[in-house]
């Protein structure tokens, strides 16, 4: 063929990760002059490119000399190119070979390879297990979106439609899923995240149903951590957050107290591996129903919401409002919801958009038989939506036993407080527990304003006044 070929570099509906507003291309492959040229006569050819605006065909960057090697008499050869391209897209990217003719005044820019649908944006790693893959099987509008691009499990980038994690022509990978997957939140994320940064959004899958820590922890079986790794090198070798939901298969009493130690190491070293301190987006556990045990879910959750304190650039949102597609796996609507608030916290992470964290306990003081019990991250103040204590689902403890919940009232002077009346005074060691079953209460208080539940909590220290 003619003109110039790209041998390596870009493919089409490649999403590259921008870095300060810009995006690095390289391309390269070879050129020849067409023998219609030679036999004119051709007296210097030389590799150019361009990048266009797909929306208005306008030029972003106008044609440009690559570097050239030639051979023999300068007619053939290789060509590279890099290009410093401004965030946005989608783009074009344009290859010619431009001639100057032995006679004078004709000159000709002649054919080149062409790459379509680039955009220069942000890349997220989608990681986890099941609810990450997506498992979500109501219907549910959550089409595609031309700016939104995944680099699908075979290996080529495309247009991004659930579900992500489909394994064509990729029975190899060790993240085939066993069953057939449906709608994940990140299709939605990718719409919302669009939509508040004008960037178009690269995913990448790593995730897979029923895949425990230890499949993620280097130093056990690791097999998808490596995965992820290779993914992150496919992409690029730069992503600009990771998606992270799992836990669900490390409920058990064997592995939950080891899961915050098991998901710290596997932090610290994706962070030690690809060479930067990539951020964690994560979910907390929504709910499983007839589950084997109860506690350890609250105790996995504990671990989630602590990670968020106490790890650099891990950040968590509640899924206890979700409702379901099965006794395991959320809804299409409620995965369509999760992505949109994961797209508000990536956001104000990222690009210092207004904060959107869940509301978070903070402080816990018993008077009395009054626990009230202060949060964080509030805006406005509580809704509630049931009287019914144990439908909200607290747990309040000390050492002579359970301590029933009689009523929950907000206090309005304080819209970050919560009053629970107790039954009876509490004695030492006392705590309290949200959302700590495998299914709890069904109708947990929302934020007036997110509305968003606060994050699960386990054996929080109560003060005693």
């Amino acid at each position: 063929m003619f003109g110039i070929i790209i041998e390596s570099g870009l493919a089409d509906w490649q999403i590259v990760q921008q870095e300060g507003g810009y995006g690095t291309i390289r391309l390269s492959g070879t050129f020849q002059v067409p023998q219609a040229a030679l036999e004119v006569g051709t007296e210097i050819a030389y590799p150019v490119v361009r990048v266009l605006s797909e929306e208005d065909n306008s030029q972003i960057i106008p044609w440009r000399k690559a570097n050239r090697q030639p051979q023999g008499d300068g007619m053939r050869g290789t060509w590279d190119v890099t290009l410093e391209v401004p965030a946005g897209g989608l783009y074009r990217i344009e290859t010619g070979l431009d001639t100057k003719s032995t006679k004078p005044d004709l000159g000709w820019i002649f054919r080149g390879d062409v790459r379509l649908h680039i955009g220069i944006g942000d890349i997220f790693i989608v990681a986890g297990q099941s609810n990450s893959a997506g498992y979500g099987k109501d219907p549910a509008y959550d089409g595609p979106d031309i700016n939104i691009h995944l680099l699908r499990n075979r290996g080529s980038w495309d247009l991004a439609c659930h579900p992500i994690n489909e394994s064509t022509y990729a029975s190899d990978k060790v993240n085939v899923e066993m069953g057939v997957s449906g709608t994940s939140p990140y299709i939605s994320f990718g719409k919302a995240y669009h939509k508040r940064t004008l960037y178009p959004v690269g995913l990448v899958t790593a995730a897979l149903g029923g895949s425990p820590i230890s499949r993620w922890d280097v130093n056990q079986q690791g097999d998808l951590y490596r995965n992820m790794l290779d993914r992150i090198k496919e992409c690029g070798g730069k992503a600009a957050g990771i998606l992270w939901y799992q836990g669900c298969s490390d409920t058990t009493p064997e592995l939950a107290r080891d899961y915050y130690a098991n998901f710290e190491r596997l932090v610290k070293e994706t962070r030690k591996d690809i060479g930067y301190e990539i951020p964690f987006f994560t979910f907390q556990l929504n709910r499983q129903v007839n589950a084997d045990y109860n506690e350890t879910w609250g105790i996995l959750r504990e671990a989630q919401r602590l990670a968020s304190h106490n790890i650099p650039k891990v950040y968590v949102l509640p899924t206890l409002h979700c409702s379901m597609s099965d006794g395991i796996h959320n809804s299409s609507h409620a995965s369509i919801m999760l992505g949109e608030n994961l797209a508000r916290v990536c956001t104000s992470v990222l690009y210092h958009q207004p904060e959107y964290l869940a509301p978070d306990i903070c402080n816990a003081v018993c008077g009395g038989n009054i626990l009230r019990i202060t949060f964080a991250n509030m805006k406005r103040g509580f809704v509630i939506i049931t009287g019914n204590p144990r439908q909200a689902g607290f747990l309040v403890r000390d050492l002579a036993g359970i301590v029933p919940v009689k009523a929950i009232a907000a206090d309005k002077s304080n819209p970050n407080v919560l009053e629970l009346t107790l039954e009876r005074a509490l004695e030492k060691g006392a705590n309290i527990s949200f959302g700590w079953e495998a299914d709890p209460g069904h109708n947990p208080f929302l934020d007036e304003v997110t509305y968003m539940p606060p994050l699960a909590f386990y054996e929080y220290p109560v003060q005693l006044q």
